[in-house]
């Protein structure tokens, strides 16, 4: 957990990454207040789901970090539960929302699904992400500098 923090490339993908499913999860937000009668089980269920996800994706983070100090074997193992901790908590937050509404759990399940949209949207969205701090764009990966990691 501690290395990720200290390390500036997987800390600002992480950022990066929480920006994107705040961003999605609101723009799902507005367009599902806009539109459907449960307007505020929906936002409730994309509140709770954008949470659950920016938890979701910081246990992923600091899951793969403990396990890179690990043994093959021991890193497979603790890789495995967590995966399946995290698929078990958002099954049991997907019942709950059920059972509240309908509409909470369609808008949780969107919620949580802006995890998976902020990473396949990476790249746009980690240029918003630079254009909002002011950093200049990142140059193509052809201009880009390769360090040689070989030692």
């Amino acid at each position: 957990m501690t290395r990720i923090r200290r390390d500036p490339a997987a800390g600002r993908t992480l950022a990066e990454l929480i920006f994107g499913i705040a961003l999605i999860s609101g723009v799902i937000a507005l367009i599902g207040t806009l539109f459907l009668p449960g307007r505020w089980y929906f936002l409730g269920g994309v509140i709770a789901g954008a949470v659950a996800a920016i938890l979701l994706v910081i246990n992923m983070y600091d899951s793969i970090d403990a396990a890179l100090s690990m043994n093959e074997k021991r890193a497979k193992n603790y890789a495995s539960l967590h995966a399946v901790l995290r698929i078990a908590i958002t099954g049991v937050l997907l019942v709950i929302a059920y059972w509240i509404d309908l509409y909470c759990f369609i808008g949780l399940a969107l919620g949580v699904v802006s995890l998976k949209l902020s990473g396949l949207l990476h790249l746009p969205i980690a240029a918003l992400f630079r254009r909002m701090l002011g950093e200049p764009p990142e140059p193509p990966v052809s201009e880009q500098k390769i360090e040689n990691n070989d030692k």
